[in-house]
């Protein structure tokens, strides 16, 4: 289930109390960043927190250290988690033995060796050695130290023989003959799926759908490293947002352009987004592009009643109730974004969300979404439905989704969508339209519901081209398959209908 703005798999399943990863078993502080990771790893193994979770609960607990450590720890964390089966499979080729019969500390000091020698070629491959001996002997058998150097340091003359180092290319060991040529298809996937640490199913279902050479390229992009999206406030004068960039700059951070919407810029070099300039006074707000552009298909124009059935964490009923005060000053029409979640919890996350940027035209309130809600029958002009999903869209951001994640799975979520979306259909008023999103890659989920949602409910589909911006590649007709490796966004799905 999906990871995203509002997947049940959202609701972490990780302990509170397991929380500090800054202190050791016996107490003792912490003295380097190797051992946060080691410890984060192991904490990620034994509890199941979600990446993009346990990446930030790791550096709120290391507050004290420094940008430049705090950058190491976090790349070599979400590293070593998104590359886990490229990794144990190196392991496993140094070895001569299954990562199973490993000791749980060994065996992620070893995953975090390889990926150092591998990839941050930075890191010089005798300080690895070194590093990881000295992590054995503290949080493992001491015996098993001279193992994890023989192993690394046979790694390091792998890696300097092969001339891959800080490289993607996985060693001709590691993977099927049919790397080189590729003459065998199941050889191909095979390949793809080691040196992209990606399940071997997923890989065959994104050949199936988009072709091989597509899939090669959407797998190198969801391993690259992209910037933050953020959003800047609909409301701010010219003059209030070349402040606010001007301010970022001086703060440290790259600002790049957004690639089609005038409201997007992409940052670089940042660390603690929350303490950047202008965030805590709601001058902005993180989103990608992506999500952006599924409230852009709306082609809101002033005084709509936006319905966002499944909104938490609130990005999209945030851009939309934006959007719709930024109108409300032009036109004077006012309009209002009612946003609902299942919990509590999410909810309160829509709270905060809209105090801190200032909106005053969102309701919010818990409902679940596959539960009809009869007073709401008619009301909408807008429903956003960004539905539950698999997340395979957002893989780079949440790098854990893709060991989650199930063939078998995807099958009932498509249900699950559906059931939401005979609800969200009978919301609309007449000339109403919906919105139907995902963040993930897949016909089932995509295409073939918005086939289902035309045919069943009974709703028309309208060209996505009118409310877009010019130039964007892959409309079809009212569908969208945004991919990383084309429009520099998250994998994300958009479609268009209105009931006529």
């Amino acid at each position: 289930m999906r990871q995203g703005e509002h997947g049940i798999n959202s609701n972490h399943h990780s302990n509170r109390k397991q929380r500090s990863v800054h202190t050791t078993e016996k107490g003792r502080a912490l003295k380097d960043e190797r051992e946060v990771v080691l410890l984060a790893l192991l904490s990620h193994e034994k509890n199941g927190t979600f990446s993009n979770v346990l990446v930030r609960r790791t550096l709120d607990d290391c507050a004290g250290k420094s940008a430049v450590e705090k950058a190491f720890i976090k790349r070599l964390l979400e590293g070593v988690i998104e590359r886990k089966t490229e990794l144990d499979a190196r392991i496993e080729h140094f070895t001569g033995r299954s990562v199973t019969r490993l000791h749980p500390a060994v065996h992620q000091i070893l995953r975090m060796g390889i990926y150092q020698i591998y990839y941050m070629d930075s890191v010089p491959d005798s300080a690895v050695c070194n590093e990881a001996v000295r992590l054995a002997k503290r949080h493992g058998p001491a015996r098993l130290s001279g193992f994890v150097n023989g192993v690394l340091r046979n790694a390091a003359r792998q890696a300097a023989a092969e001339g891959d180092k800080d490289g993607a290319q996985a060693a001709e060991t590691h993977v099927p003959s049919g790397e080189k040529g590729c003459a065998d298809p199941l050889d191909r996937v095979q390949a793809q799926s080691i040196r992209h640490s990606m399940p071997q199913w997923l890989v065959q279902m994104w050949t199936d759908q988009l072709g091989a050479e597509e899939t090669e390229k959407l797998l190198d992009a969801l391993m690259e490293i992209r910037p933050v999206s953020m959003r800047i406030g609909a409301r701010l004068t010219a003059g209030e947002r070349e402040k606010l960039l001007e301010e970022l700059r001086a703060a440290g951070v790259v600002i790049e352009e957004g690639g089609w919407l005038a409201d997007c810029r992409h940052l670089r070099k940042t660390s603690d987004l929350r303490r950047l300039p202008g965030f805590s006074r709601g001058l902005w707000t993180v989103q990608d592009e992506s999500s952006m552009l599924s409230v852009e298909a709306a082609g809101l124009r002033g005084g709509e009643t936006v319905l966002d059935v499944c909104a938490a964490p609130g990005g999209k009923s945030f851009f939309a109730a934006d959007r719709l005060a930024a109108l409300e000053l032009e036109t004077g029409r006012a309009g209002r974004v009612y946003s609902y979640d299942l919990t509590r919890r999410k909810t309160d996350l829509i709270r905060e969300g809209a105090k801190r940027l200032h909106l005053d035209n969102i309701r919010v309130a818990e409902r679940d979404a596959r539960i009809f809600a009869g007073q709401d029958e008619g009301r909408a002009d807008v429903v956003l439905c960004d539905l539950p999903c698999s997340g395979l869209g957002v893989m780079g951001k949440k790098r854990d989704i893709k060991y989650r994640v199930s063939l078998e799975g995807l099958a009932s979520l498509q249900q699950l969508q559906r059931e939401i979306l005979r609800n969200a259909a009978r919301y609309l008023k007449q000339g109403g339209v919906l919105i139907y999103s995902t963040c993930t890659i897949n016909r089932a989920e995509n295409e073939e519901n918005a086939a289902w949602i035309g045919k069943e409910l009974g709703l028309v589909p309208e060209d996505l081209a009118a409310y877009l911006p010019e130039g964007i590649p892959g409309i079809q007709a009212n569908m969208l398959q945004l991919l990383p490796h084309v429009h520099g966004t998250d994998g994300f799905f958009i479609s268009r209908f209105r009931k006529a």
